[in-house]
């Protein structure tokens, strides 16, 4: 989607566990629920829907599972990096996952690297991203990190970093390794892969026959990658589901998230798998399925596995059934590991593979108490990366 950029830039977080930005749409282009729907019904595909059903089925139980470390084996020699300076421009740091990311980056690159981390709250001002640029710029940084922002709208002041002699990474837009602004590296949850497990999830659960309804917000970077996951692999796998697309911009969760899931309860009542993105943007719908009595016929699933939000996969007039979880401390020890890499002068790591986790009805029992880290039972990360990170 093509977004006209406005003077009031505006940008969110959709929920604790993951990061998206958007720009307001000009005063011609109002953010809101599409009119029509994009159908995205799978075609009929020669692959045998029996065999694509044991396939979702398998990739459903691997990632019920604790996540494996498939991270980076080439170390890489921080010896020399001690005293080093790194911008970090955090879309907004009111936000508690944006501020714990940017607390525990700061901890690990002085604890190993000696590297001085200078945060730069934008608070979801486009503006202030633009100002924390320039002043990296003027202090003589040796790399900037921009958190959460868009890099197309920075591609004049990354060009400008750039012939300052700096290193510039951007950070969670969606797809690993994707440096297409003229970046040097990107680290970020892998979100094609998010969605392609929401939509195993629905090719599995139904048996094969699913119907659902893709809610996406086209004003998030990341949302694209994963909707697109989604639509693709049920597309691959389940010739006989159904998936129809709605897209609400932030803007208007609150206010649309809510009537469109009763309208696809009350007029199709057939399609019975919500998919918002984000379990942040699912929140209104999951109070309108609770007002409607409709927590035992439909099935949202989600990303993020946010505290607060998550505990609802417990109660069955929710209507939640299905969180996607990524590990937050995971990513930033990966998100250290990209700035080491970076001003070591190493070759950037396309997929740093952080650690994603199923959690629905048969795990719920997971999520307890206040460590979200220990929910998904993997803490390699502790010790790999360090070891990776030679003096």
């Amino acid at each position: 989607m093509s977004l006209s950029i406005s003077r009031n830039v505006v940008i969110v977080l959709a929920a604790t566990g993951l990061l998206v930005t958007t720009a307001a749409c000009s005063d011609e282009e109002p953010a809101g629920s599409t009119a029509a729907t994009q159908s995205a019904a799978a075609a009929p595909s020669a692959a045998d829907s029996t065999a694509g059903l044991a396939e979702a089925q398998k990739i459903v139980d691997q990632y019920r599972q604790p996540p494996t470390w498939q991270g980076p084996d080439d170390p890489v020699s921080i010896k020399d990096l001690a005293g080093k300076k790194v911008t970090y421009i955090s879309v907004s740091n009111s936000i508690p996952v944006l501020k714990y990311w940017s607390d525990a980056v700061t901890k690990l690159l002085e604890q190993y690297g000696g590297v001085q981390l200078n945060v730069v709250d934008a608070k979801g001002s486009v503006d202030e991203a633009n100002k924390g640029f320039e002043q990296a710029i003027a202090q003589k940084a040796d790399a900037i990190l921009f958190l959460a922002l868009p890099p197309q709208l920075f591609q004049a002041q990354i060009s400008k970093a750039k012939a300052a002699g700096i290193k510039v990474i951007s950070a969670q837009t969606g797809i690993p390794g994707k440096i297409d602004a003229g970046q040097d590296a990107e680290v970020t949850f892998d979100y094609v892969k998010v969605g392609e497990l929401i939509g195993d999830w629905m090719v599995a659960d139904s048996k094969g026959s699913g119907k659902g309804l893709v809610v996406t917000s086209d004003d998030v970077p990341a949302s694209q990658p994963q909707a697109q996951g989604t639509l693709s692999e049920v597309k691959r796998l389940c010739p006989a589901c159904d998936l129809s697309v709605k897209d609400v911009q932030i803007p208007q969760w609150e206010s649309s998230i809510a009537p469109l899931f009763q309208t696809t309860i009350n007029s199709d009542p057939t399609r019975t798998y919500l998919l918002p993105l984000y379990d942040g943007q699912s929140l209104p719908g999951l109070g309108a399925i609770r007002t409607a009595g409709a927590g035992e016929k439909v099935k949202v699933g989600a990303f993020n596995a946010t505290p607060g939000i998550v505990e609802q996969l417990k109660d069955p007039a929710s209507g939640l059934k299905l969180e996607v979880g990524g590990h937050n401390e995971w990513w930033a020890y990966a998100c250290t590991d990209a700035i080491f890499r970076v001003l070591a002068g190493a070759p950037p790591v396309e997929n740093y593979n952080v650690g994603l986790r199923i959690f629905d009805s048969t795990n719920a029992n997971l999520i307890e108490g206040k460590d979200e880290f220990s929910w998904y039972g993997s803490s390699d990360y502790k010790t790999k990366f360090p070891a990776l990170w030679q003096k």
